[in-house]
């Protein structure tokens, strides 16, 4: 089910927006029985909607941020969603409960500079023709992450850059105002 930004408990914490977070949901390819490693969780918005899609599934969120924690509980519970495990740690170091071949898909939402250590551990923890995304706003980081990925030899990739713009009132004016451009990563093991 597609929750609408304005639903989530909010705080400081960056949060995937809804036309990005449907994007990157749709690049899963989630099944009803997905297992779905959300790195960088930030305020849990993509792993508890990608939950609402499994009914036979599970997400582990990982999120590194103290208030980032405490917003996800937070959402969890507003949306009761049972199907999700919260690890308060980084990726990969903190996955430890994570074994091979117990997952399908992972959604990177942030990597604290550690891009190269978690797609390895998606590389030999996923399962067979396992699925990814990561969102990336830094030219940077986008440069570093396909040099990366060109490297590990993963199939499938494609490359989305999305430009957000939303209405925004001026008197009797309405005017776009455009969000950070997103660039989505997706590909298969």
């Amino acid at each position: 089910m597609h929750i609408k930004d304005r639903e989530f408990i909010r705080g400081k914490v960056p949060m995937t927006k809804e036309e990005i977070r449907a994007i990157s949901i749709a690049k899963l390819n989630l099944q009803e029985n997905s297992v779905l490693i959300d790195v960088g969780a930030g305020t849990g918005s993509v792993g508890i909607e990608g939950a609402t899609y499994l009914k036979k599934g599970f997400v582990y969120g990982i999120e590194k941020n103290r208030d980032g924690i405490e917003l996800i509980e937070e959402n969890l519970e507003k949306f009761q969603i049972k199907n999700y495990k919260l690890i308060f740690g980084v990726a990969p170091k903190d996955l430890k409960e994570i074994e091979k071949n117990s997952f399908d898909k992972m959604f990177i939402g942030g990597s604290s500079g550690n891009m190269e250590e978690i797609i390895d551990f998606f590389i030999e923890y996923s399962k067979p023709e396992s699925d990814f995304v990561i969102n990336i706003i830094a030219l940077e980081s986008l440069g570093n992450t396909l040099e990366i990925i060109k490297r590990k030899n993963l199939k499938d990739i494609e490359i989305v850059n999305i430009g957000v713009s939303r209405d925004k009132k001026i008197g009797n004016y309405t005017m776009m105002m455009g969000e950070n451009p997103i660039y989505i990563i997706s590909g298969r093991k």
